[in-house]
């Protein structure tokens, strides 16, 4: 496998964010629909779909963060908090609340 040029990976790059979105555009799309006819027609909601969307957009979250905080490690003028473990912090509260209702929901019928 031959070494990719500057310009060679800015294709690369290019594609796989056409096919990050065209993904994402799915799940949304998928989610919005499976809620739709759960709302109208009473079909048991899919949780695969919201799951998947969610966890490639925390993914994508939380690399973006560990490799802009990677790459200012060490320079004096600039210093930022740690956001990595707020926002890890911040999924896992979310998690538990959302959870809590969901369970609070089922329990109540």
């Amino acid at each position: 496998m031959r070494k990719m040029d500057e310009m060679d990976r800015a294709i690369q790059l290019r594609s796989e964010e056409w096919g990050y979105k065209t993904a994402l555009f799915g799940l949304c799309g998928w989610t919005v629909f499976n809620i739709y006819q759960s709302i109208t027609k009473g079909i048991e909601l899919e949780m695969l779909p919201c799951l998947i969307l969610c966890l490639s957009i925390s993914i994508q979250g939380f690399t973006q963060h560990a490799i802009k905080h990677k790459m200012i490690d060490g320079d004096e003028e600039f210093k930022e908090p740690n956001k990595l473990v707020q926002g890890v912090i911040l999924m896992v509260v979310i998690l538990i609340v959302v959870l809590a209702i969901g369970i609070y929901c089922f329990q109540k019928d």
